[in-house]
C-alpha cells in the first residue's frame, strides 16, 4: 500500500537524514497546520488543534508500507504504544501547495514541549540557516 507522508525536518533533501527517504517519490512542497519547536538536532511538529495557529513548511512524499515501517524506527515511534514513542504518526490536511486539501501522514512530536525553543515561522531549513546550525 502507498502512503502520503509530510516531512519537515532532517529527512528533507540536503539535511542529515535525507538518505532515509531514498526510494520515496516526491509529490510536492506543502504546508500543514501546526508549530515547530527545536528539539536539539532536529525539529518537532506540534499540533495546535484548538487554536489552529501556525503552519509548518515541508514536502510530501509517497512511501510504501515497508518504507513507512523503517521511518517509524528512525522517528522513535513504537507502533501501538504512543506512550513509548518520541514521535507519533498522525493525519493532517495540507493547507498550501499542489496537494492542498489532501490528508497526509506526518510525525508529530509526542513529548512535553513547553520548555523547547519555538521556530515561529515553521520552516526548519530557514531556521538552521538563521541559527548557524548544521542539520
Amino acid at each position: 500500500m502507498q502512503h502520503l507522508l509530510f516531512i519537515y525536518g532532517t529527512l528533507m533533501p540536503g539535511l542529515r537524514l535525507e538518505a532515509e527517504m531514498h526510494g520515496a517519490r516526491f509529490m510536492g512542497a506543502a504546508q500543514v497546520p501546526g508549530r515547530l519547536v527545536d528539539v536539539g538536532r532536529y525539529p518537532g511538529l506540534l499540533r495546535d488543534v484548538d487554536s489552529g495557529d501556525g503552519t509548518v513548511t515541508g514536502e510530501v512524499y509517497e512511501v510504501d508500507d515497508a518504507h513507512l515501517a523503517r521511518l517509524d524506527v528512525v522517528e522513535d515511534m513504537v507502533p501501538g504504544d504512543r506512550a513509548a514513542s518520541q514521535y507519533w504518526r498522525e493525519l493532517v490536511t495540507v493547507v498550501s501547495g499542489p496537494l492542498q486539501g489532501q490528508q497526509v501522514q506526518t510525525y508529530v512530536y509526542n513529548c512535553p514541549a513547553h520548555e523547547l525553543t519555538p521556530i515561529p515561522h515553521g520552516d526548519y531549513r530557514r531556521y538552521i540557516r538563521e541559527v548557524g546550525r548544521e542539520s
